[in-house]
Formats: structure tokens, sequence, C-alpha cells
């Protein structure tokens, strides 16, 4: 009895690589005619590998979580972003409880918020009928970075709440009435080091 089976083998592996080497020289011989639209798609690409590697994880969330917190206690009560306070208490309350969810999509990652904890074994957290359909979204991680926290954490010494009583006008500084170039002017020549010239000789 002759056995077939490695012909038959080889056969196919020769057919596959004959289909792979055609299909890349195609490729090269487009992008030979159209360099311009073939370095977009590798730029594309590598943009895209890129991406993925750099989506932060479920660690890094709670490092900037803690890091937002921290920074939050090293200011005077009277001096923080009340906004900014409530995000982060939210977001611990939330983690404490065990309801935020992590979830990576390709190129970025998601945290959103669940009802119940993952070890929770209730009906209602359980079965796909009764959980809701819709998740708040609290934060996408884009490039290492966590985009909402990040963003929530710009004007985190500044609490709006101060200047709430004072009229519109003077709520809103406008960029015109800011004096601080000229101010810092003023400072470096404050601070520029006097040089002593030698005198000269009058000629006794």
């Amino acid at each position: 009895m002759v056995l077939t089976t490695p012909p038959l083998i080889g056969r196919w592996f020769r057919a596959v690589l004959r289909d792979y080497t055609e299909a890349l020289w195609d490729t090269l011989r487009w992008a030979r005619r159209r360099p311009v639209a073939a370095g977009s798609v590798l730029v594309s690409m590598g943009g895209a590998v890129a991406a993925i590697r750099t989506v932060p994880d479920r660690r890094s969330f709670d490092a900037a979580l803690l890091d937002a917190a921290s920074a939050l206690l090293l200011l005077p009560p009277n001096t923080r972003n009340m906004a900014t306070e409530r995000h982060v208490q939210r977001l611990q309350r939330r983690r404490d409880r065990g309801q935020l969810r992590y979830r990576q999509l390709v190129l970025l990652a998601v945290l959103y918020e669940e009802p119940h904890d993952a070890a929770v074994a209730l009906y209602g957290a359980r079965c796909p009928h009764v959980r809701p359909r819709w998740k708040r979204v609290w934060d996408v991680g884009f490039a290492g970075r966590w985009w909402v926290l990040e963003a929530k954490l710009q004007d985190c010494d500044i609490n709006d709440e101060e200047f709430a009583a004072l009229p519109d006008a003077l709520q809103r500084v406008r960029p015109e009435q800011l004096h601080s170039d000229g101010t810092e002017r003023l400072r470096e020549r404050r601070e520029r080091p006097t040089v002593l010239m030698p005198r000269g000789d009058d000629g006794d």
C-alpha cells in the first residue's frame, strides 16, 4: 500500500507559497505605482501597532487614581476644584465596591461601571435580560494615558465655587487682561546681574 499523503502536503505547501509570493509581488507593484498611498498605509499600520502597544491596563488606572487623590490631599480644602474632587471620590467609591470594569478594545481601553461587584451571584447581576444594557463609561485609555481623569485634574487647584458670587464680568478673564508677560519681563530685568565696566585711563 502506497501512502500519498506527503506528496499531497508538499503540493499544498508549494501552492500556498506560490499564492503568497504572487500576493507579495502584487503589493510591491502597487506600492511602486502609488507610493503616497503605500506610505499612508504603512504610517497607519505603524500608528495602529504603536497604539496597541501603549494601551494602558487596569493597574495603570488604579495608579493614576491614587496619584489624583494624593494630589488633591496636598491642596488646601478651600483651593480644591470641587468638580475634580467629586469625580475622584465617585471613582474611589465605585472601585472599592468592585463596580468598575476594564475592557480593552484593540486600540483603546474603556473603564465602565456595573451595578454589582463581579463576585456577586445575585440574579440581577447574572441574568443578561435583567442587567442594564447601557453602561456608564468613566474613562478612556489611549496612548498610555487616561484622558478623562487627566482632563479633570487640569485645574484641580482652582476652586470655581469661590467666585460664584462675583458678577459674570469678573468671573471670566480675557487674554488681553493678563499682564503676566510684562511682569515677567520686569522680573527678569530686576534679576539681571549688574556688570561694572572698567574705568578708562584719563592720561594722567
